[in-house]
């Protein structure tokens, strides 16, 4: 009886599927280097590279942001490049114990900010590979207790903004040589004992009574300049009236008396000019003038001499 179990197959179909398989597996290996042969770098990151395969770190490259082509099996070593927080607050129970000028201990809250120079990479991951925050972390809080011993605990509420400065000049003297750049600093709350917390209050209250009695003194100061001021003013108003209306009544009686001037030339010019006319002197007319008002009177007795407006009269003497 024959054999009916399944035919085996030539060798030339055998060699068809052996290549095919082997093409498949190219494919997919190829596949995956290409897929493995890129890294991306986030926007806000730079990178070293770093090969395994020969244990070397490429320190004389920063890469940015982008996707890059790398050997397989290469990556890179990333770091931010954005901001970084250093938060000492209550939330997340490392507020800072810190001493004051005056002896006193205080707890603050303070947020840093820090931007790593892309061109600093290398040299910290020399020193720190990855561990560059909790060293930071640690010399930011050294240089908050250096500054803060050098003020009165006063000083933190009636003048935050120069202790704020103060902290942040010398948190930038720590972190400076680690290629770090000092954004930001805020300091938060600040807390002190309830009875040094009474006292400093007082102490504040007591400043700004201080602050409103010289401002009150201040003001009637200047309210009783002004009314020196205004009197002087006044005073000096009068003088100028009185001057002014002595030198209008001057003015007036010089030109009433140039004005009888004038009068007595015309008079004096007209008895001249009849004088000529008539062939008589002025003493000859004034003598004719005088011997007729004696006759009108009718006595030398009862007569005085004197001048009247434009010409010579004789007046009854009463």
């Amino acid at each position: 009886m024959a054999n009916t179990g399944p035919s085996q197959p030539s060798p030339d179909e055998s060699a068809r599927i052996c290549k095919a398989l082997v093409f498949l597996a190219l494919l997919v290996t190829t596949c995956t280097l290409l897929a493995v042969s890129f890294s991306v770098i986030e926007p806000t990151e730079a990178g070293l590279y770093y090969n395994p395969n020969t244990k070397k770190l490429n320190r004389d490259s920063v890469y940015s942001s982008g996707r890059h082509a790398v050997c397989p099996g290469c990556y890179f070593f990333k770091y931010p490049t954005n901001l970084v927080l250093f938060e000492f607050s209550g939330n997340k129970g490392s507020s800072l114990n810190c001493w004051t000028k005056d002896k006193q201990e205080i707890t603050l809250e303070i947020f840093v900010q820090v931007s790593i120079r892309s061109e600093e990479i290398p040299l910290i991951f020399d020193k720190y590979r990855f561990d560059y925050k909790v060293v930071w972390d640690q010399k930011i809080k050294m240089a908050m207790k250096q500054t803060t011993k050098n003020y009165d605990t006063s000083q933190f509420f009636e003048e935050r903004s120069i202790v704020t400065q103060a902290i942040k000049i010398m948190i930038e003297s720590y972190l400076q040589p680690e290629g770090v750049d000092v954004q930001s600093v805020h300091v938060g709350q600040v807390t002190i004992p309830p009875r040094f917390e009474e006292a400093i209050t007082t102490k504040v209250v007591t400043q700004q009574n201080a602050a409103t009695v010289l401002m009150q003194r201040n003001v009637t100061i200047i309210e009783s300049r002004t009314d020196i001021i205004t009197k002087q003013a006044e005073a000096d108003a009068r003088v100028i009236v009185g001057e002014a209306e002595a030198e209008a009544d001057i003015t007036m009686q010089r030109a009433t008396a140039k004005g009888v001037a004038i009068v007595r030339q015309a008079e004096a010019k007209g008895l001249n000019d009849i004088g000529e006319e008539l062939g008589m002197t002025v003493e000859e007319i004034l003598e004719l003038k005088l011997n007729r008002g004696i006759r009108e009177m009718g006595g030398v007795d009862d007569i005085v001499v004197g001048w009247d407006d434009e010409f010579l009269s004789v007046k009854e003497r009463t």
